[in-house]
């Protein structure tokens, strides 16, 4: 069949053979095209960072203004995150992708030139619409890749330590580039990377199934409305505080929306999220796990980033470099320990990795005003090895667990499960730290980390069944 292929791929766990049992898996440079476009959208959450001074300093904006410049990327991104998987499930994943991937570079030019700070946010916007595509798109590229459940395994694994690579690097490269050329080097970048992702894309990655099925266009207002008022809600509740009404506000639309959504999926013909598949354990499973590991991992990072400068007096530079072991657990635990999932299934790892997170919160329970580094390296050292096993291992419980014509939708929802937990926590651990003394607040929130990978370990032993090493990446 000449074009994008199509039909639908059987649902994992049944009987009848894969239509592409037997196809090749993508090579090398296609899991690098995918990576690397992944790569590029986690570092530009974190690598900005570092350069906000030197742009308030240049464009001489308010600091409300200037938080802009961080949430015009993660509302956007959150909200467009399960529409980008299902259009991705429309269209083909490739073509997503790549779409998303020039939209990025794009907006990522027009973040570097931009004139003034109003201009800088309408192209954060545009960067995180593309995000909210290429992310989903960049798992289901990889469902469809690799039909071989030890293969895909492999790949999902390598697709998960991109995250800590990205963790890792993103200040140290946003402060190099921001101290040897200036914050606009933190976008421009962007351009060579994706560029590169783009063409290895095309030379490398095969089309993707397409499955022509109607859009639900009422559904995907509503999801973005969800998504977008809800994480909002959960920023501005943090960053301006629960008494203003504008967190309320936006709380009672993400209700609203979530009823109106509810009520259209059961109503329309090809819904956006059929509601039968929240019926299956296992992905619902999935989805509330990666919400409790965003919460726990990023969370844990926010509280700990900020007691290290206000309460030990460490600048920014010193802060991150404190988190080096943190993140090379992880980064270890990711690439190397999650390996053994092709072997194990995702249970153990999550499991133990949601235990062992725990632990590396309650060691950390004795953090006070003085400098602990003994505590701190030994607790965060353990937060991010727990962390590592997790995060690679989320993938192939919720994609294992639905169809494969569905593997756009299914990364869409953990991703966006994932940024609303995330943004619970730090909104969270942001008020207590405001409100609490500085020990005192940082004690309240490593408790709720520690109890948050508690509810997702129990969550795992309860809801994801052990399965054969020969399933584990279906």
């Amino acid at each position: 069949m000449s074009g994008e292929e199509v039909g639908a791929l059987r649902p994992a766990g049944a009987k009848a053979p894969d239509a592409r049992a037997g196809a090749p898996a993508a090579g090398g440079l296609a899991l690098l095209a995918v990576c690397l476009g992944f790569f590029m959208v986690l570092m530009d959450t974190s690598a900005l960072n570092v350069a906000l001074p030197e742009i308030r300093s240049e464009f001489a904006g308010t600091l409300s203004r200037l938080e802009w410049t961080v949430n015009g990327y993660t509302i956007p991104m959150a909200a467009s995150l399960l529409s980008g998987g299902a259009i991705a499930d429309r269209w083909g994943a490739r073509r997503v992708f790549q779409y998303a991937l020039l939209l990025f570079v794009l907006a990522s030019a027009a973040c570097a030139l931009s004139p003034g700070l109003g201009w800088l946010v309408a192209a954060r916007v545009a960067q995180g619409v593309a995000a909210g595509g290429l992310l989903p798109a960049s798992l289901a590229v990889i469902a469809h890749g690799y039909p071989d459940p030890a293969a895909r395994s492999r790949a999902l694994t390598v697709w998960g330590g991109v995250s800590s690579l990205a963790l890792v690097l993103g200040p140290v490269v946003g402060g190099a580039l921001t101290a040897a050329v200036s914050w606009r080097a933190v976008f421009l970048i962007n351009v060579p990377i994706g560029l590169l992702a783009m063409a290895l894309t095309q030379w490398r990655v095969a089309r993707s199934p397409v499955h022509h099925r109607a859009f639900d266009p009422a559904g995907q207002a509503l999801a973005v409305a969800l998504f977008a008022c809800g994480v909002g809600a959960l920023i501005e509740g943090g960053e301006k505080g629960w008494r203003s009404p504008v967190p309320w506000i936006l709380l009672a639309v993400t209700g609203a929306a979530l009823l109106a959504f509810a009520l259209v999926e059961r109503a329309v013909r090809h819904p956006l999220l059929p509601p039968a598949l929240l019926g299956r354990t296992r992905f619902t499973a999935g989805l509330v796990i990666g919400a409790l590991f965003q919460f726990g991992a990023y969370g844990a990072q926010f509280a700990l980033s900020l007691h290290l400068q206000n309460a030990w007096g460490l600048g920014a530079l010193g802060a991150g470099l404190a988190f080096v072991p943190f993140a090379s657990m992880w980064t270890f635990a990711s690439f190397v320990l999650a390996r053994a999932v092709r072997r194990t299934g995702p249970r153990p790892l999550l499991a133990g990795g949601a235990l062992a997170a725990a632990a590396g919160a309650a060691a950390l329970l004795p953090l006070g005003h003085s400098a602990s580094w003994g505590i701190f390296t030994a607790g965060s050292c353990l937060l991010g090895l727990g962390a590592g096993l997790m995060g690679p291992s989320l993938p192939t419980v919720v994609l294992g667990e639905l169809p494969s014509h569905h593997s756009g939708l299914a990364s869409g929802a953990l991703n966006a499960f994932r940024q609303v937990g995330g943004a619970l926590g730090i909104a969270l651990f942001g008020l207590l730290l405001e409100d609490a003394g500085r020990a005192t607040g940082l004690r309240a929130c490593l408790a709720l980390v520690a109890l948050g990978f508690l509810a997702a370990a129990g969550t795992v032993l309860r809801s994801v069944r052990p399965r054969q090493a020969a399933s584990a990446g279906t």
